[in-house]
């Protein structure tokens, strides 16, 4: 019985480790929604965000600064345009950099990576962030 008790507790304590090592993921219906928080002045979301964004998403980690995120958006051209003035990346520097992130995980409901070479996307960078914008949807992924 002591050993069955023992065994419990080491794998809960097991388990709780592993949940604080998880990166949080953070979701947001609107603009005006993610607006009540500091995350685009703190750096976690591109200033790109317009109010016309939502179904925003993010996982993070503070330690490494790293996120991988997402939003909709309504206004195409708005956005077409904004992206024409940053810089286009090309897909090697891209998939380099998400290969040296460790933390977060590479989410599932971000792109899979395959998916990013098949020209679906448009690259560019704005400030420390990779923007890829797909060109069928009105969806913009973004790492950093």
């Amino acid at each position: 019985m002591k050993r069955t008790i023992q065994t419990a507790l080491l794998i809960l304590f097991l388990q709780c480790l592993g949940s604080c090592t998880e990166s949080p993921h953070i979701d947001f219906h609107s603009f005006q929604e993610l607006s009540g928080y500091n995350f685009i002045g703190n750096g976690w979301f591109p200033e790109i965000l317009g109010k016309d964004a939502g179904n925003i998403q993010a996982t993070y980690d503070v330690a490494t600064h790293h996120v991988f995120g997402k939003f909709d958006f309504t206004d195409r051209s708005a956005y077409d345009s904004i992206i024409q003035g940053y810089h286009i990346v090309r897909i090697d520097s891209l998939l380099a950099t998400i290969k040296e992130i460790r933390k977060p995980r590479y989410p599932a409901w971000f792109i899979p990576k395959e998916d990013i070479t098949e020209g679906n996307y448009t690259m560019a960078t704005y400030e420390s962030f990779y923007l890829l914008i797909d060109k069928k949807r009105n969806c913009i992924y973004f790492v950093r």
